[in-house]
């Protein structure tokens, strides 16, 4: 297990204001003289400016030309400060906001001076997507909880992005509204225009009737080819508060929620090409499929929103990279459909350390409509499984009361899949590969103390109908998680306590319990570990979670924390959740230095040091290390980050995947980066990263440039080649048994993997959009040097193993693939055998997306999908042979039309 707390990495550095609530380097004039001086207060109360709601005596019209009458009505937000570079000085160039409201919407008018109106970089994107351009942000604490916020962007090219913040700095980009804007530019400068409906804002009714409501509120203002933000309200420069620093919007009369009610229904129609045999009764050469579905958002209460989804489609969703796993745990791929996307900051519930690397998590919604889980197991010639479990349905209920209630609600349920097999008889039958689930999320936070605080509850259900002795009597019946979490912000805001407590509970057949004791989460079947073991007989399995944090999150240049967890061996969450291990301790500290001011040749820069360690709960120290690491921003804009981390030797209770704990070497790895100016139209960078282990042959080294051409306004080109060598020494390979018992063999590996991620975007019009993914791979892996595990805690690592020599191992060849045969005692007789890893794998998957937003909400997509793959069990490498090779991959290609229609009811 590896930690790294709070690293720094610079590959992300912000370029658009929705990252900078992600890092340190957030700037403004801090009220934080009150935490120094001992007085606990917000500071937003000490210095947030406010700003009179004016109601627009007649309706704006939306065309970013501010001349209509009714903005000499409305008072002025002005005086805009820097928050980065140069936190607390004045804006470079001056900004004034105005903002009026009806009672359908909020009109917002912003007028941008620019001293050097041909200096502003205009850029095209399409809708969400970050480019570096000059732009105008405006964020609505309508709950005016201190702790949420509706955030709604413009660029000066017209391109809309909108967000959800939470929990103060967090942030959800995948929540989206249906709203208007338009902008102009002129010898001035440029304007903003903006309606935000009332229907796509939650905030609370106003406790009289006819009453005035009070809102959070905040404007910032990004000067690209100064990398300059602005706000009207001063926001902390370390970044400790963002939501609960903004000022306020004062006496918005008359205002009520609107329970607005939402349809956006589709038609998607498409056809997929595929290789087959005309002898596959299941194969055609063009398959058709037409569908309908949609989307239903009901605001059932003034403060809670029912979201539908009926036969959901992601036909539009760009593919998952390729990746070769070589280990025993699953590989996390981010959510990518919009359903599960939006909204999901309410149900977030994080499993281990507050960590950038960690994905573990009680809701991993992609187990939703997952590939199937089984397989056909009858004998069979032809085979014709789905590629994924239909959705039926789901509903997601969520919302935030006036007087600091959290809710949310979701549920979905998935349909039966049933595999499809021909026998060579021609006989046709059907196994179930997947039975009927329901899944559900239910979450419950409450806020005190203007949102310093809080307490949530959470709870998780799976629930599948599985039968007895079935085809998939591997899975369990019933999957359930409970947790209870808190925070506590206290000295001025600057220091927080965390944590959470978290109990899980499977039920199922005796044959599903062994299963999930015998997955690479738990290894119960361990023989050196006397404090778990494997029972065939459960029909259930518990285990709990107990994690704590203390932090310093602001209040200057400094901070620190210390963070504990304990994670019981029963713990199992991966029917709807996400969880690679368990059965640990774990402590961890670590410290960070942030310079959010210019100072000599950086503009900001910042070090970050950890420190930590773990052990089983039967005692076993399984890791110890620690790294320091650390990102810079020059004068000149470009952009670099480095790091190294170093693990002691300690025990891997995985690495013989249900054998005796092995002890393994320290090890070491480093990595570095860096990235030239932004706004340029060439954007050059590479990150380098190197590791191995100090007392073997293991290395590892990788190089990934990236170059971001930008010829104009509406053009993008992302290249990003990755080239990698992975020489291990002690590679698993497999466990095959034989009458002296189970045998650990491994290997000496030489993997070497190359990739190019091709992302190109071309921008019409802001509604108007081309965008192209496309990912070639190839990787490819030869084993050598056979050994098998003597002495797994043997104090020398060349004890630990013993090496077959060359008279006790043959190669034979069987079903198109190799078999390794062991003689162990030389008597001239295979004792035990297994297959030859070795491997080569090419692929090349792309998404071309042709996206055109007709009107407001509504949208149009023309999808053209491509996949070829390839794997053949041969370990050599030849650059220009296998990427030639890719060419003459079969491939899998489908085109798709889908049209959806926005509805405000």
């Amino acid at each position: 297990m590896r930690l790294s707390l709070f690293s720094i990495d610079g590959a992300g550095l912000p370029r658009r204001w929705p990252a900078l609530v992600l890092c340190a380097g957030l700037a403004g004039p801090l009220a934080a003289q009150d935490a120094a001086n001992g007085v606990e207060t917000h500071a937003r109360a000490a210095a947030a400016p406010a700003l009179h709601a004016v109601r627009a005596p007649t309706l704006p019209h939306i065309d970013g030309r501010l001349d209509d009458d009714a903005w000499n009505e409305a008072p002025i937000a002005r005086d805009f400060v820097q928050f980065r570079p140069d936190p607390g000085r004045p804006a470079s160039e001056r900004t004034e906001v105005r903002v009026l409201y009806t009672d359908d919407a909020v009109y917002i008018g912003a007028r941008m001076f620019d001293r050097d109106p041909a200096g502003i970089i205009r850029r095209l994107a399409r809708r969400d997507e970050e480019v570096t351009t000059d732009a105008f942000h405006v964020a609505f604490d309508s709950y005016f909880d201190h702790r949420t916020a509706f955030r709604f962007s413009v660029s000066v090219a017209g391109v809309q992005s909108d967000w959800l913040l939470f929990s103060d700095t967090a942030e959800d980009p995948e929540w989206d509204a249906v709203w208007e804007s338009a902008t102009r530019t002129d010898e001035s400068g440029w304007t903003a225009e903006l309606r935000i409906p009332l229907s796509q804002l939650r905030f609370a009714r106003s406790g009289e009737a006819g009453g005035a409501s009070t809102w959070g509120i905040n404007f910032w203002r990004e000067i690209a080819r100064l990398e300059e933000s602005s706000v009207w309200s001063p926001l902390p420069e370390d970044g400790s508060r963002i939501v609960s620093a903004f000022g306020t919007l004062r006496d918005l009369e008359g205002i009520e929620p609107r329970r607005n009610v939402e349809l956006r229904p589709y038609v998607l129609s498409s056809a997929t090409r595929a290789p087959g045999t005309e002898d596959d009764p299941f194969y055609a050469a063009t398959a058709l499929h037409r569908t309908v579905g949609g989307d239903l958002k009901y605001g059932i209460t003034d403060n809670l929103t029912l979201n539908l989804t009926l036969n959901p489609d992601f036909g539009q969703v760009e593919a998952d990279p390729s990746v070769v796993n070589l280990t025993a745990f699953e590989t996390f791929f981010p959510e990518k459909r919009p359903f599960f996307q939006e909204g999901a900051d309410i149900f977030e519930f994080a499993v281990g350390a507050p960590d950038g690397e960690n994905n573990e998590s009680l809701l991993y919604s992609r187990r939703i409509g997952r590939p199937p889980q089984g397989s056909v197991t009858s004998p069979s010639e032809y085979r014709d499984v789905p590629d994924a479990t239909k959705i039926l349905g789901a509903a997601k209920l969520s919302g935030k009361t006036a007087d600091g209630w959290s809710i949310g609600f979701l549920n979905a349920l998935t349909s039966s899949e049933r595999g499809r097999f021909s026998t060579r008889t021609g006989t046709l039958g059907e196994q179930l590969v997947e039975p009927v689930t329901n899944y559900a999320v239910g979450r419950v936070i409450r806020d005190f103390r203007d949102g310093e605080s809080a307490i949530g509850l959470i709870a998780t259900a799976t629930n599948r109908r599985v039968d007895a002795g079935g085809p998939v009597a591997f899975l369990v019946d019933a999957a359930y998680t409970g947790g209870v979490d808190f925070r506590h912000r206290f000295g001025g805001g600057n220091y927080e306590v965390n944590g959470h407590l978290i109990a899980s509970a499977v039920m199922g057949s005796a044959e599903a319990i062994e299963r999930i004791q015998r997955s690479s989460v738990h290894y119960f079947q361990r023989p050196d570990a006397d404090h778990v073991g494997l029972d065939p007989s459960r029909t259930s399995l518990a285990g709990t979670v107990a994690m704590l944090s203390f932090s310093r999150v602001g209040g200057g240049n400094w901070r620190y924390g210390l963070f504990s967890e304990n994670r019981s061996p029963g713990f199992e969450i991966n029917d709807l959740g996400f969880q690679q291990n368990t059965d640990y301790r774990v402590g961890a500290a670590w410290v960070n230095y942030e310079q959010f001011r210019p100072q000599g040749p950086f503009r900001s820069w910042g070090v970050n040091s950890a420190v930590w360690s773990g052990w089983t709960f039967g005692g076993e120290r399984q890791f110890t290390g620690g790294n320091v690491n650390g990102n810079f921003q020059l004068k000149n804009f470009w952009r670099g980050f480095f790091g190294y981390n170093h693990e002691g030797s300690g025990l891997a209770t995985t690495a013989l995947r249900g054998g005796p704990a092995l002890l393994q070497p320290a090890q070491w790895n480093t990595w570095a980066g860096t990235f030239t100016d932004s706004r340029k139209p060439v954007q050059l960078g590479a990150v380098v990263n190197l590791g191995g282990e100090y007392r073997t042959g293991t290395f590892r080294r990788g190089v990934s440039p990236q170059v971001t051409i930008q010829p104009s306004s509406r053009f993008q080109l992302n290249l990003g080649p990755h080239f990698s060598r992975n020489d291990s020494d002690w590679q698993y390979v497999a466990q095959p048994r034989s009458a002296a018992g189970t045998h650990y063999v491994f290997a000496r590996l030489s993997q070497q993997t190359v990739s190019l991620t091709t992302r190109l975007n071309y921008t019409f019009t802001p509604n108007l959009s081309l965008q192209l993914y496309a990912q070639p791979f190839v990787s490819a892996g030869s084993f050598d040097r056979w050994m098998e595990v003597d002495e797994p805690r043997a104090p020398r690592f060349s004890d630990r193993f013993r090496v077959y020599e060359e008279s006790q191992i043959r190669r034979v060849e069987g079903n198109g693939f190799g078999l390794y045969q062991i003689d162990a005692d030389r008597d001239g007789t295979s004792d035990y055998s297994f297959g030859d890893p070795d491997f080569n794998l090419k692929s090349l998957r792309s998404n071309l997306v042709l996206r055109w937003q007709y009107r407001p909400g509504s949208t149009l997509f023309l999808v053209w999908s491509h996949d070829q793959q390839s794997f053949l069990n041969d370990g050599s490498f030849a650059f220009r042979r296998d990427v030639a090779d890719i060419a003459r991959i079969p491939s899998t290609d489908v085109f798709l039309i889908k049209f959806e229609h926005w509805l405000g009811l």
